[in-house]
């Protein structure tokens, strides 16, 4: 497995994290695994406690809770799932955490493609928030490649570790 750096984006009100990954299968497998949150829920890393469906369960309108606790720090986002373009491009969004993740399929054939994922996050002003930025960036990266990782494993033998 090969992992792809991307440049970090800055904006004046957000930060974006993103990581690729080339899937030598179909882009329709890739896709499916990040829109049906029954099987989404199976590749999520360790610092991912729980993942609870509230509203939907499979693909645009989904409504779900996401817990996180990275380094004793535990949050929760209730996400909202859209299919920017089917097939090829999701967001997911938590308009009061001012966070967005957004899943896109490039497809190279019928059978690869790269999966690009990308998260933006509120940026704070100051040097507290230039320190924020920096750790964030560090270990959301990380935290992605393993569920990138973990994609992979499950897509190919259909178990992933955490």
């Amino acid at each position: 497995m090969r992992f792809m750096p991307i440049r970090e984006g800055l904006s004046l009100t957000h930060y974006a994290v993103s990581v690729e990954h080339r899937f030598q299968m179909s882009p329709q497998r890739v896709y499916n695994l990040i829109i049906d949150m029954d099987e989404h829920r199976r590749i999520l890393p360790r610092q991912f406690e729980s993942l609870e469906v509230l509203e939907g369960g499979r693909g645009d309108g989904t409504v779900f809770r996401l817990t996180m606790n990275v380094m004793g720090n535990r949050t929760a986002l209730v996400m909202t799932l859209k299919e920017l373009e089917p097939g090829r491009i999701v967001q997911e969004q938590d308009g009061n955490a001012g966070i967005t993740t957004t899943w896109e399929l490039i497809p190279e054939s019928d059978d690869c493609c790269i999966l690009r994922l990308t998260s933006r996050f509120p940026d704070k002003p100051g040097f507290s928030g230039w320190v924020e930025r920096l750790a964030t960036s560090s270990m959301i990266r990380s935290i992605y490649k393993r569920e990138l990782e973990n994609m992979e494993r499950y897509l190919s033998t259909g178990s992933a570790a955490k």
